[in-house]
């Protein structure tokens, strides 16, 4: 395809394919003068394409994704130089992932080929030519562990090409340098993006912007644990009426001395929460559309130093050392350095002598594969099944050290065939053993497993599809298509277990994790019922009856449950259709401690239900929920009981719920939300200790904030309320912060000096002081005071509970 930019791809993925551990080269590329080429690889419509420790290294385009429509893209281990674009994706509309991205000019340059250019040439050309990723329409796209560095346009988030539908995304452990602009934003739909312990730093070429947002830009994106910098000219620029959030951030450089600005906003809204700048002054600079500037805790040095020129901005700047936002924890590990593997080498193939198993699923093959499992027992190795069909009725143990294995070695659909068991083992005895039983140290993967006479109409109950019974079991690139009970790692101490990329539609219960597990990881799970009705499986639902499933799940399904775990990761998870999302349980008495990064519930009733918690509580980094079902639709539950703490930072919520946070029991922390649909009650506290920081209710005219009787304190500030805050307090006193609403005071005198009567003392007794932070301050008048005035309007800062403050007029 030498000179044919718009040729065909040389290599073209068709659904539940991939490209895995290669490397691609052009000799005839030379970096001196740039020759167009086709894209390398090309996702052609459909589910699940992989490309898995893959370098390019000098590839003019390198992977496109869209603008056909597509689905569940994996983009893993990509390294490589590229000359105009790394990575182009557009049109995704189930979770695309790409995890584990090293895009600069080193590759190419350090790479010994033949004509492999100088890196100083190759760089000058790279940062005034390509760009890393560009990301049209994509929904719910994950991204994690990329590093870009040297080019125009590091990362650019725009529309969806011919059409101006744009992504919602999480982002997590971005780093990009060396570009001209780090971070590009010209369309984010409202549901926005989440970006957390990343870094943007802008160096090169003229202009250099470390995060620019375009006028298209409309919506939010939040920073959260963000370092910007570099030597831009101004840091952050805001050209569009968006919001954007930084939180517990570092504004590191920018063209002080050349009078530019860390943020610069022409538009839009700001919130900063606890984000500190590098230099002592030219920190926000307000341009005439600016609408509102809510800060907490933020600047240098306690100064945060505004330059505004706006027609009518609202700045609410609060110093307040009383109030300490938390901060994520770092160092979160969201992988192992070496997948499991058998214990030997030795391989059973199930369809050879002795074995001889049918793999046309016309005979139950069970005696044949126990067989094989015991033969491989004694020393280990893997127990093979070859693309195919196998009938297996009966319950199946993997010994120690052993790998049933099927013939994926990527993430796969059920519509691509491959290795998989019909079986109808555990009907009508959901409390039976399972139908795989993994000992210690023993796996599956690359295999996909199917209850044949399940009934989707009608649902019947059988026993859980897999067990794990001893410490370092595992499952990856496992598809359980319609279990009813998927993965249990919890009935038994299952320490060290990984889960990676195990996918399908479980009905009742998908991955349940306990037993006082530690160390344990789970990743890239993916639920959607259309792993069911996409099948070609007999008995498979009807496409067009695939909601009968979805609503069997949200009223049914319990999609990950946690019981008692220490030090549980859980990265990247998903599911669309389910009663509870992801719910949090005590076992024997003790709750789990996790951190759950990247996880995301759509399409269901109960987003995060938190019944319990171990002593050091649950942390949520970059979580989307999506309430939809009959009622009684909640994003986020904190249960009657509860006594540990659980906080969120990065969220996103929308979809149609009742209400957005009940919170009954325990702490519950509330750091960078954006609630783009509210319900009928926001934050619905009732119970416990609340705090709501830096967050942005897009929904007017609900109730944004209801503080019951019973709750112990409920504290906010720095947060973003369409349509002015509504707070509904019944809390007695309990509520304070820097966003309510200010208050009447009533106001009397009486003469202080008979020789100066024109000096009076005034005493100002507060109505409604639960709307005070205890705290001493200062009070501004709102507008002129006439003498014979009885209620002044005022702007308070900090008055005590029930104090009077004296001043002279």
């Amino acid at each position: 395809g030498r000179g044919e930019e718009n040729g065909r791809s040389f290599i073209q993925l068709e659904q539940s394919s991939g490209v895995t551990n290669l490397s691609i080269w052009y000799p005839e590329q030379a970096a001196g003068e740039i020759t167009p080429y086709p894209w390398t690889i090309e996702q052609l419509t459909g589910d699940n394409a992989t490309v898995e420790n893959v370098t390019l290294v000098n590839s003019y385009n390198g992977i496109k994704i869209g603008p056909v429509w597509n689905e569940l893209h994996y983009i893993h281990n990509l390294y490589g130089t590229t000359l105009k674009t790394g990575i182009f994706l557009d049109y995704t509309t189930d979770i695309g992932r790409l995890e584990g991205i090293r895009l600069s000019p080193d590759y190419w340059s350090n790479s010994g080929l033949a004509g492999a250019p100088a890196r100083p040439e190759l760089l000058a050309y790279m940062t005034t030519h390509a760009e890393g990723i560009v990301m049209g329409r994509s929904d719910w796209e994950y991204m994690s562990d990329v590093h870009i560095s040297g080019y125009q346009t590091g990362m650019r988030i725009t529309t969806r090409t011919g059409s101006l539908e744009t992504a919602n995304a999480q982002l997590y452990g971005i780093h990009i340098d060396s570009c001209n602009v780090a971070l590009k934003i010209e369309g984010v739909n409202d549901y926005g993006l989440l970006i957390s312990n990343s870094e943007f730093l802008a160096d090169a070429g003229d202009n250099p912007m470390s995060i620019y947002a375009t006028s298209g830009f409309h919506s939010i994106v939040q920073f959260n644990t963000v370092t910007v910098g570099g030597n831009p000219r101004n840091a952050v620029v805001n050209e569009g009426t968006g919001v954007i959030s930084f939180e517990n951030s570092t504004i590191a450089n920018w063209d002080h001395a050349g009078g530019a600005y860390a943020i610069k906003a022409d538009a839009g809204s700001v919130i900063l929460g606890q984000t500190g700048f590098g230099l002592p002054d030219h920190h926000l600079s307000l341009g005439k559309s600016v609408e509102k500037v809510n800060t907490l805790n933020s600047g240098y040095e306690g100064e945060l130093d505004i330059k505004d020129d706006s027609d009518a901005a609202d700045l609410n700047v609060h110093q307040n050392g009383n109030i300490q936002l938390k901060t994520m924890p770092a160092d979160i590990q969201t992988d192992i350095a070496v997948q499991p593997k058998p214990a030997a080498s030795a391989l059973f193939d199930v369809t050879a002598a002795p074995y001889n198993a049918d793999k046309q699923g016309m005979a139950d093959v069970s005696a044949a594969v126990k067989q094989a499992l015991a033969d491989a027992a004694g020393t280990g190795g893997t127990v093979y099944f070859p693309a195919g069909t196998y009938r297996i009725n009966e319950a199946l143990t993997v010994p120690s050290g052993v790998e049933l294995r099927g013939s994926w070695d990527v993430p796969h659909h059920t519509i691509g065939g491959g290795s998989v068991i019909f079986t109808n083992y555990g009907e009508n005895a959901p409390d039976g053993d399972a139908f795989i039983t993994l000992e210690s140290s023993s796996g599956i993967r690359g295999i996909s497993v199917y209850y044949d006479e399940q009934d989707w109409s009608s649902v019947k109950p059988y026993a859980w599809t897999i067990r794990g019974k001893g410490h370092d079991v595992y499952a990856i690139n496992t598809t359980l298509v319609n279990p009813y009970q998927g993965i249990d790692f919890g009935s038994y101490d299952t320490s060290g277990h990984y889960i990676d990329y195990v996918a399908g539609s479980p009905l009742k219960e998908g991955i349940y994790l306990g037993g006082g597990a530690s160390g344990g990881i789970m990743r890239n799970v993916q639920f959607n019922p259309h792993y069911y009705s996409r099948s070609t499986y007999p008995n498979h639902v009807p496409g067009e009856q695939q909601d009968v499933v979805w609503n069997y799940q949200k009223e049914n399904l319990d999609a990950f449950r946690i019981g008692h775990t220490e030090g549980e990761t859980i990265f990247n998870t998903f599911v669309y259709g389910s009663q509870y999302g992801i719910h949090f349980v005590a076992q024997d008495g003790v709750g789990p401690e996790a951190v759950v990064l990247g996880h995301g519930t759509d399409g269901s009733k109960k987003g995060v239900f938190v019944e319990a918690a171990g002593d050091s509580g649950l942390t949520f980094i970059n979580t989307e929920l999506v309430s939809m079902s009959t009622s009684d639709k909640v994003y986020i539950t904190v249960d009657e009981g509860f006594d540990s703490e659980a906080t969120f930072f990065n969220t996103s919520m929308w979809g149609d719920t009742t209400r957005s946070v009940d919170a009954l029991s325990g702490k519950v922390n509330l750091q960078q939300s954006n609630f783009t649909v509210s319900g009928a009650r926001g934050v619905n506290a009732l119970g416990g200790e609340i705090t709501l920081y830096d967050s942005y209710f897009q929904q007017a005219g609900s109730t944004h904030i209801y503080a019951g009787p019973d709750i112990v304190a409920l504290r906010e500030g720095a947060n973003l309320f369409q349509g002015g805050i509504k707070l509904e307090d019944h809390s007695g006193g309990k509520v304070s912060g820097t966003d309510l609403t200010p208050v009447a005071l009533e106001l009397s005198k009486k003469a202080v000096d008979p020789a100066h009567p024109e000096e009076w003392n005034h005493t100002l007794t507060l109505r409604n002081v639960s709307q005070l932070e205890p705290m001493k301050g200062r009070i501004e008048l709102m507008e002129p005071v006439q003498i014979a005035s009885k209620w002044v309007p005022v702007r308070f800062e900090g008055v005590g509970y029930g104090e009077s403050l004296t001043f002279k007029l």
